[in-house]
């Protein structure tokens, strides 16, 4: 089998196993279902685990789901795209319309600021503790504070592929230029004196 027909018949499985968990999810939420469990990326989700808290269900199917080595990153932010997508869906009763299809998007670092926001917007919505009390516009602020995103397993996940794949992009925008980057992670910057706000 070719490498490309591999690739796709992987990702019609992730679709499919994407498809059973919107399913499960779902029946578990009409039927009053009071246990799922689900196994992705080799680990198995039980909601029982999370007593009830469904941002943290969700933080960690979508972690999990971010993590699965068998897809290129951006097919992972697809297929995480949807998942979150047909949650929110499920939970307006099919009124919600995303702003943009991932599809239309032009540029990989537009797709991922798509998930990034849907991502947050699906844990409001499924939230029904201290998050979902809050404004959402509120909701938002605090979310860039370091201290509270960086308790998010999902966002973090995302914030490194955003650092790693597009940092010298964004520093560009900054009006610095990277001169080296170090075995520790660290790196060398020049400032340009360009930056526009």
């Amino acid at each position: 089998m070719l490498l490309k027909e591999k690739l796709a018949k992987n990702l019609k499985d992730k679709q499919k196993d994407t498809y059973y968990l919107l399913l499960v999810l779902k029946e578990k939420i009409t039927k009053g279902v009071e246990f799922m469990e689900i196994e992705i990326n080799g680990k198995i989700i039980k909601d029982t685990d999370f007593n009830g808290n469904t941002e943290l269900l969700l933080e960690e199917i979508t972690y999990q789901f971010l993590n699965d080595e068998s897809l290129v990153m951006m097919e992972r932010l697809r297929l995480v795209f949807n998942l979150l997508l047909n949650y929110t869906k499920t939970i307006t009763n099919n009124i919600f319309t995303p702003p943009y299809n991932f599809n239309d998007v032009k540029t990989d670092r537009d797709k991922l600021e798509l998930v990034i926001e849907q991502y947050k917007l699906t844990k409001y919505m499924v939230s029904g503790g201290a998050i979902a009390k809050k404004d959402y516009v509120k909701y938002l602020e605090e979310l860039e504070e370091y201290e509270v995103f960086s308790k998010d397993k999902a966002i973090m996940c995302l914030m490194d592929y955003k650092i790693a794949r597009f940092s010298n992009e964004i520093f560009e925008e900054m009006g610095i230029k990277i001169i080296d980057r170090l075995d520790n992670g660290g790196i060398i910057v020049q400032d340009m004196g360009l930056y526009k706000n």
